[in-house]
């Protein structure tokens, strides 16, 4: 595992060429001010002169059989959305040698509230899958296959062109690869969880995403002991799933807090001490809890949104009750 201090940018010329297996990240949303005053934050028209370089270094690095993963989302201004993400697509198609495989979507199981009336909840994000060469691509079907629905084992009990026979008034068809229809192929829709779904996220980073997802596709796309490169490493969850399934990791992460924290977080050698606090309206004390998931598990709280950005955000009051970190840090 190698988690490097630097620019993207810059780091990955180091890189030999044809030396990485997959490339998964999600860059620095345009617009979202506090990834750290080392971080330049980058407008919606400024974005994608700002990212297609990298889509060129990702291409020169990655192997033929590689592929890239790219996890982003759009915004909205002046109650309408950008289109800078169809600009880069459009753009990458046109500048790199970078081909887009497909399209995914991230369907997330706890999406951040909408309070707009005339705007849906925003519960899905981007989900880009480039390659290099799509006839060597690396790509493992069978171990992300997932349960058949009765629904779907009832329509193919009979399948086309094979009558069978009837006993008892039932058609009766003989399979001698009925096991075929346990497993499934899945659909381009993922349902992976947000990061505050299983961590309190007090390290503070604003968009971290569950190790779910980086897992998924490491285990779709690679193979044991291939190199996985994260190039917006943030605080390490890309490699903490390269741990577990026994892959190479490397990232780059310019926020130097991140860096120390992932490399400690990688190698285990996390422990959280922090206390939320709970007080009434009035700045009255109620109680202590240890984690967000214990006041939602305890109080049937539906998301953690509402409270973490009372805390982290500076909101006065959720869900009728006002919340403090005592104590907000990780230690060795």
């Amino acid at each position: 595992m190698m988690i490097l201090e630097g620019d993207c940018f810059d780091l990955i010329k180091d890189l030999p060429d044809n030396s990485v297996d997959l490339v998964i990240t999600s860059p620095p949303y345009a617009d979202i001010v506090n990834y750290s005053s080392s971080v330049s934050v980058k407008k919606p028209d400024e974005y994608v002169d700002w990212l297609l370089p990298l889509f060129k270094e990702i291409h020169r690095v990655l192997k033929p059989s590689g592929s890239f993963i790219l996890n982003i989302n759009d915004n909205c201004k002046n109650g309408l959305r950008n289109t800078f993400i169809y600009d880069l697509i459009s753009r990458n198609n046109k500048e790199t040698k970078l081909k887009l495989y497909d399209t995914y979507i991230w369907h997330k199981k706890s999406g951040i509230p909408n309070g707009s009336k005339k705007r849906f909840r925003n519960m899905t994000e981007y989900i880009f899958h480039f390659v290099k060469n799509q006839k060597e691509l690396k790509f493992y079907m069978d171990r992300v296959l997932v349960p058949a629905s009765d629904n779907f084992k009832k329509r193919t009990k009979t399948p086309v062109g094979h009558q069978g026979y009837f006993k008892d008034g039932e058609r009766i068809v003989e399979l001698k690869n009925w096991k075929d229809y346990d497993l499934v192929r899945p659909d381009n829709v993922f349902r992976f969880s947000t990061a505050s779904a299983s961590r309190d996220n007090t390290i503070r980073h604003p968009a971290p995403f569950h190790k779910d997802l980086p897992c998924y596709f490491i285990n779709l796309l690679t193979d044991e002991g291939d190199v996985v490169l994260d190039v917006f490493s943030g605080i390490g969850t890309t490699g903490i799933s390269c741990n577990e399934l026994n892959r190479k990791y490397v990232g780059f992460e310019l926020n130097p807090k991140y860096v120390e924290f992932s490399r400690k977080r990688i190698e285990g050698n996390l422990t959280k001490q922090y206390t939320i606090n709970q007080y009434d309206l009035k700045d009255n004390f109620i109680r202590s809890w240890k984690s967000i998931t214990e006041i939602e598990n305890t109080l049937g709280f539906d998301s953690h949104n509402h409270i973490e950005d009372c805390m982290r955000k500076g909101n006065k009051t959720s869900y009728g009750y006002k919340w403090k970190i005592e104590l907000d840090e990780y230690r060795d």
